[in-house]
């Protein structure tokens, strides 16, 4: 078989190049944070072998894991599942809804649903407060301002809250009070602590997480039948 020319060559990799365009470029935002996750790995290595840190590198992808107690940390990793659920549904829907309606009273309220867990999330698995604690901010008065936040989404979102079944809602941040509590006045027992503080916070994202997927699902739903109707 003979080989073909470089000018025969070229509009093969010429359609090659468009095919991957057309994939890749097709997903809101998947060239701009597979760019940004590349550069920053491309960074980690350059600085890891420049300074000789390849274990600090290392840490950073690390897996806790204990070969004597396997179970360590289990119900953790199960609630940093459970807070990603609400989010995502939430994030999910609005983007659905927000093509038809985007000033829809269920859109803005699920952007921000979304928007507040997404801050809750992120303080909870990088330990976001207890960092700010560690510079000499209160963490009682870093609570005060998640609490304000959520009275203000209370107060702004009432009328449709009410409209839906907020009972596993109202529970939810209820538990997340006494967990955050909690944290503050520590109990004597460290088995006390744990079912207070990461306990409370487990049953409250799994009513969180129940609801607003009952919600989003209810929310799609109305918009498909009236997709429909058109």
């Amino acid at each position: 078989m003979k080989h073909l020319p470089l000018f025969d060559k070229i509009p093969k990799f010429s359609n090659s190049l468009e095919f991957f365009k057309k994939n890749f470029f097709c997903v809101p935002f998947l060239a701009a944070f597979n760019t940004l996750t590349v550069l920053v790995l491309v960074g980690l290595s350059l600085y890891a072998k420049l300074n000789n840190k390849g274990d600090a590198v290392e840490r950073l992808f690390s897996d806790p894991f204990n070969f004597w107690f396997p179970y360590e940390g289990i119900l953790t990793g199960v609630s940093e599942v459970l807070w990603c659920v609400p989010v995502a549904v939430c994030a999910f829907t609005f983007g659905v809804l927000r093509q038809k309606n985007p000033r829809s009273r269920a859109a803005i309220f699920l952007f921000f649903s979304a928007l507040l867990l997404g801050v809750f999330f992120l303080d909870d698995r990088f330990r976001m407060t207890l960092i700010i604690s560690r510079l000499g901010i209160s963490k009682k008065l870093i609570y005060l301002c998640y609490g304000s936040a959520v009275f203000l989404y209370g107060v702004k979102f009432w009328r449709y809250i009410k409209t839906t079944p907020y009972l596993p809602l109202v529970v939810a941040f209820l538990l997340f009070g006494i967990s955050r509590f909690e944290d503050i006045y520590e109990s004597q027992s460290l088995g006390v602590h744990a079912m207070l503080e990461d306990g409370t916070k487990l049953l409250a994202l799994l009513n969180l997480s129940l609801y607003f997927w009952h919600i989003c699902h209810q929310e799609i739903g109305r918009h498909l039948r009236q997709s429909e109707k058109r």
